[in-house]
């Protein structure tokens, strides 16, 4: 029985003690007044022997309109009926006011027989007011309004790591399905595994400098903690299979801060030189990023991608340091011209200016054709083909975190925290851009024929 039919009016009134009705009655007063109403409903809660009617009487207090009744009404719940407990809670978790919603959360952190019973509807409710995906909520990641907030994101992590509520729920969740990061969704095949190690940023010390190498890294080395990668860049056909989940399904696992009324199909679909084993191209970040959460995974940051692209011996190019034009599709390949085929920015910038993409009989080529484009640790084509999204903001490195959703995109444009770094070079680079350093910035709703991108996980979510 709900607590809602509990509350519907009983066979017989005169059974419903006086102290009961009067709080049911009271609606405003001085607190004096209210308080002695509450401790005599209590403790007349306290003297009910027969289940039903100390049931209807707890929802009297439960569904009062004034919350410090709520809160007390709450509080006798969890210690006099157990089997109403589990669902007093769960209800009280959705309460508008902190006073209620802080005990609620208390009581649930605290109480293993209430987790064990109310579990699932106590995550289900959590989840939807907090507005967070579960896998934040897991790792702690969130900005806290308010101390019930805090309390909450603690209550959802402890629900999570108890496998029966989280399964329960995570089935059927309407949320962004970053929540599938477990075991059951996702899948490390077609990854490999990256170690933690160390990351000297940017050009080796000694090594002639290319007009295509960025300026020198803030912090020139770092470490990068353990994680996979994906062998090869996301496929145009593996792309399409997301859209057409999409379709029937709905945007549940879309960034939370993408522009309203998304069409995630690629701006390629309809050109036939894009075939489905070519990388997916003409895909915002916002694409990128749900299309990572769909796999239970996301976008590299741009440390580890250089880490997968560069080795422990930081190499320039995945291949090692000298440039090898047979093992990676730049714009050399595209165009097939053999003079001048190391152009200084102005000649190549002027390529470009003449290149007429309509006119190429392909962009882009399949995944994994040229061999020897393969880095220390066995990952493939990140260089050359198409310039790959990252998790990192391109003018100050840091992890993007974009909050742009009341704007119109076209207002992102020139907004320099709304650009991404993306990496590698694409058919349409030089040599100078084709290798492990090189570094470019591109507004996050750009959708071009020359970025595609690939997914990571980290060894901690791996594990999970």
């Amino acid at each position: 029985m709900t607590i809602t039919e509990q509350f519907s009016p009983g066979p017989a009134a005169s059974d419903v003690p006086s102290e009961v009705l009067r709080i049911a009655g009271w609606t405003d007063g001085p607190a004096a007044e209210r308080d002695a109403l509450l401790d005599g409903y209590v403790r007349t809660l306290e003297r009910l022997t027969d289940p039903p009617l100390l049931e209807e009487c707890l929802a009297v207090g439960l569904l009062h309109d004034t919350p410090e009744i709520r809160r007390r009404a709450l509080a006798a719940a969890v210690r006099l009926a157990p089997d109403l407990a589990a669902e007093a809670v769960g209800w009280a978790l959705a309460d508008p006011d902190e006073t209620v919603r802080g005990p609620a959360l208390a009581s649930l952190a605290g109480t293993p027989a209430l987790r064990s019973a109310g579990g699932p509807q106590a995550l289900h409710t959590l989840l939807a007011v907090l507005g967070r995906s579960p896998d934040q909520i897991a790792a702690g990641v969130g900005n806290y309004v308010t101390v019930a907030d805090a309390h909450a994101i603690a209550s959802a992590r402890t629900l999570l790591a108890e496998a029966g509520p989280a399964e329960s729920v995570l089935d059927d969740l309407p949320v962004p399905l970053s929540a599938d990061r477990l075991p059951s969704r996702l899948s490390l095949e077609g990854m490999r595994h990256i170690p933690a190690g160390r990351l000297r940023r940017g050009t080796r010390p000694g090594r002639e400098r290319s007009w295509g190498d960025p300026a020198a890294a803030a912090v020139d080395q770092v470490e990068v903690a353990g994680f996979h990668l994906d062998t090869l860049p996301v496929t145009n056909a593996a792309y399409d299979a997301f859209v057409a989940d999409v379709a029937a399904h709905g945007h549940l696992w879309c960034h939370q801060d993408e522009p309203r009324g998304t069409d995630h199909t690629r701006s390629t679909a309809d050109d036939p030189r894009f075939a489905g084993d070519h990388p997916v191209t003409g895909v915002s970040w916002y694409d990128a990023v749900a299309y990572a959460d769909w796999c239970g995974k996301r976008l590299p940051t741009e440390d580890e991608w250089e880490r997968a692209a560069r080795g422990d011996d930081h190499r320039h190019h995945p291949w090692g340091d000298t440039f090898r034009p047979e093992r990676v599709r730049g714009l050399h390949a595209v165009l097939a011209r053999d003079a001048d085929g190391d152009p200084d920015r102005e000649t190549w910038l002027r390529r470009l200016a003449d290149l007429r993409i309509t006119e190429l009989p392909a962009p882009t080529g399949p995944v994994n054709e040229l061999p020897g484009n393969e880095s220390p640790f066995g990952v493939r084509d990140l260089c050359g083909n198409v310039w790959e999204w990252t998790s990192t903001r391109y003018l100050d490195g840091l992890p993007l975190r974009p909050r742009f959703g009341t704007m119109d995109p076209g207002d992102l444009w020139g907004e320099w925290s709304a650009e991404v770094s993306v990496r590698g070079g694409a058919w349409s680079s030089p040599p100078a851009l084709l290798t492990a350093v090189s570094r470019a910035g591109k507004t996050l709703v750009t959708r071009s024929p020359e970025i595609g991108f690939r997914c990571a996980v980290s060894e901690s979510e791996a594990q999970r």
